[in-house]
C-alpha cells in the first residue's frame, strides 16, 4: 500500500510519520450514491485519532451526510468525491486536528479541558510538551466534544497497577516486613497468588455463566441497527435528519411529513425544506407517466411551502439540483412534465419563470418581484446552461398559450 508523510516533507524518504493513502470507491448511482473509504481505519490508526473524526470532518467540509459504523469497519460520505479530493481534505483535518501548533508534529494527543460552555480541545504534543488549542469555530468540534476520545492506551492501566500495587503492600497481611527472613516472605506470598487464583472461575463456570452469543436474528439485527440509525442522526443537522427521514419513509403521508419539519423546528427553512422535498420526490425507477403521480401526491404539502415568488424561485432552486444529480431526468419531455405540473398546480407562475429561465431574478427587470435572497442550489455552470435549453420547449408553450389566450 503506498504511503504518504503525515504533515511532513513529502519528499523526505526517512520520515518516520507515515499513513496509507488515502482509497475512495463510489457505490451507487442517482440520488443513492456514496463514497466509502475502505482504508479509513488504517488512516485514522496513523493519525491516532478515531475514524470517526476525519469522516464527520468530510462531511462538514463537503456539506454531505455522512454514516460510519465501527463494528462492520464501513465509513461513507453520500455523494461522489475521488480520492485526492479527499486526500486533500484529509490533509486540511491533520493541520487542524493532528499536528501541534508548536512543532508541527503529528505525535499529539486530543484532550477536552472545562466544563459546559467552557470547553477546550488541546492538542497535547508528545515530542515538544507543548499544549495547542484547536479552531473551536469548526463544525467538527460539537461531534468531538459530544464523542470525545478514549483515554491513551496503557497509561491508565499502569497507573491503575501501580495503586494496585501500592494498595497490596500497605494492606496486605502477608507483605513481608524487615525481620522476616527472605525464605519466608517468598513463602507467604506464594500461598498469597494461589488463595488469590483459587478464586477466579474455572472455564466451565465462565461457559455456564455467560452467553457471549451474538443474537443474529431479524428482530435483533434490526434492533441494533435501528439504534445505530438513531446515534448517527443525533450527529445530523436538522435539514439532514429530514432527508435521512424522508429516505427512510418514502411512503408517509403529507401531515406525517409536515408533523416532521416541525418537529425538527425548519418549517420557516423554505428553501431548504423544498430542496430535501423535490430531491426525494421521484423514485430511481421513474417512468414519464408516474411525474403527475408524484407532484399530485405532495402538491398539498408544496403548497404550503411556496406561497410567494421567492419560494417559487426556491422551488426552480431545488429541482435544478433534483436535475443535476439525476441527469436522465434531463431528457426535454421529463423537464417539460415537471414544470408543466407545477403551473398547473399553481406551483409557479409565468413571470417566475421568466425571470428563472433568463437567470435574471435579480435584474432591475424584475424589481419588486422577489424579495429575499434565494438560496438556490450550487449547480454546474455547464449543466445549469443544458438544464434551461430542456425547459425553453416549456417556454414557448407558455408563450403559445398566452397569444391564444389573447
Amino acid at each position: 500500500m503506498d504511503t504518504l508523510n503525515i504533515g511532513g516533507n513529502e519528499r523526505d524518504r526517512f520520515y518516520r510519520y507515515k499513513m496509507p493513502k488515502l482509497i475512495s470507491k463510489i457505490e451507487g448511482k442517482g440520488n443513492g450514491i456514496k463514497t466509502v473509504v475502505p482504508n479509513m481505519s488504517d488512516i485514522a490508526r496513523s493519525l491516532s485519532r478515531p475514524p470517526t473524526y476525519p469522516t464527520k470532518f468530510f462531511g462538514c467540509e463537503l456539506g454531505a451526510q455522512v454514516k460510519t459504523d465501527e463494528k462492520t469497519d464501513r465509513y461513507i460520505v453520500n455523494g461522489a468525491h475521488d480520492a485526492p479530493k479527499l486526500q486533500e481534505l484529509l490533509d486540511v483535518f491533520i493541520k487542524k486536528f493532528v499536528l501541534c501548533g508548536g512543532c508541527s508534529n503529528p505525535e499529539t494527543d486530543l484532550i477536552i479541558t472545562g466544563k459546559n460552555a467552557h470547553q477546550k480541545i488541546i492538542l497535547d504534543c508528545k515530542a515538544c510538551g507543548q499544549r495547542t488549542e484547536v479552531d473551536m469555530r469548526h463544525k467538527l468540534v460539537t461531534y468531538i466534544l459530544k464523542h470525545p476520545p478514549t483515554p491513551i492506551k496503557g497509561k491508565g492501566k499502569k497507573e491503575m497497577k501501580s495503586k494496585k500495587n501500592g494498595d497490596e503492600e500497605a494492606e496486605s497481611p502477608t507483605s513481608p516486613t524487615r525481620g522476616d527472613s527472605a525464605e519466608g516472605s517468598e513463602d507467604e506470598f506464594t500461598k498469597h497468588i494461589v488463595a488469590e487464583a483459587s478464586k477466579l472461575p474455572t472455564a466451565d463456570q465462565v461457559a455456564d455463566d455467560d452467553n457471549w452469543a451474538v443474537d443474529t436474528s431479524e428482530e435483533a439485527v434490526a434492533e441494533r441497527l435501528k439504534d445505530l440509525s438513531i446515534d448517527m442522526e443525533d450527529d445530523l443537522e436538522p435539514h439532514e435528519s429530514l432527508d435521512v427521514w424522508i429516505k427512510e419513509n418514502p411512503g408517509a403521508k403529507n401531515n406525517d411529513v409536515y408533523k416532521k419539519i416541525k418537529e425538527l423546528g425548519i418549517s420557516k427553512d423554505t428553501d431548504l425544506v423544498l430542496k430535501y422535498l423535490i430531491i426525494n420526490l421521484f423514485p430511481e425507477d421513474l417512468q414519464k407517466v408516474d411525474i403527475e403521480k408524484q407532484i399530485n401526491k405532495r402538491v398539498k404539502l408544496f403548497q404550503k411551502f411556496v406561497t410567494s415568488a421567492d419560494d417559487q424561485l426556491a422551488l426552480l432552486g431545488a429541482t435544478e439540483e433534483l436535475l443535476a444529480q439525476r441527469k436522465e431526468l434531463l431528457e426535454s419531455k421529463i423537464l417539460g412534465a415537471i414544470l408543466m405540473n407545477y403551473y398547473q398546480n399553481d406551483l409557479l407562475e409565468e413571470e417566475v419563470f421568466q425571470a428563472w429561465i433568463e437567470g435574471a431574478a435579480n435584474s432591475s427587470k424584475y424589481k419588486g418581484l422577489f424579495k429575499r435572497n434565494v438560496s438556490i442550489a450550487n449547480v454546474d455552470k455547464v449543466i445549469n446552461q443544458e438544464i434551461r435549453e430542456k425547459a425553453k420547449p416549456f417556454a414557448k408553450w407558455l408563450e403559445e398559450a398566452e397569444e391564444d389566450d389573447e
